[in-house]
């Protein structure tokens, strides 16, 4: 089992703001299992879209108080159940 996180790249956030929309979106999400694995990719728009019209999770609207407008869509996370690679390192 792993949480992937989406976050939108035309948006421009700080590695900060992005770290922030993450962390809101996977701690949202609610317990998670302490060995789960965590991805995070930057996207396109259309990619987001995607991923939120097809996966049932957590979406992340800002308060719009630095960087973004209110209500701006910034991060999408999600548990993915589907097995993994148990071959597969991080590197």
């Amino acid at each position: 089992m792993r949480i992937k996180v989406v976050y939108r790249k035309n948006l421009k956030m700080t590695t900060g703001k992005v770290a922030a929309q993450v962390a809101h979106a996977v701690k949202n999400l609610g317990e998670t299992p302490e060995d789960c694995s965590i991805v995070v990719l930057k996207v396109s728009d259309k990619k987001f879209d995607e991923h939120a019209e097809s996966e049932e999770g957590y979406m992340v609207r800002d308060h719009g108080k630095t960087e973004v407008d209110p209500g701006t869509r910034t991060a999408f996370a999600w548990i993915d159940s589907a097995p993994t690679n148990p071959e597969a390192t991080n590197g």
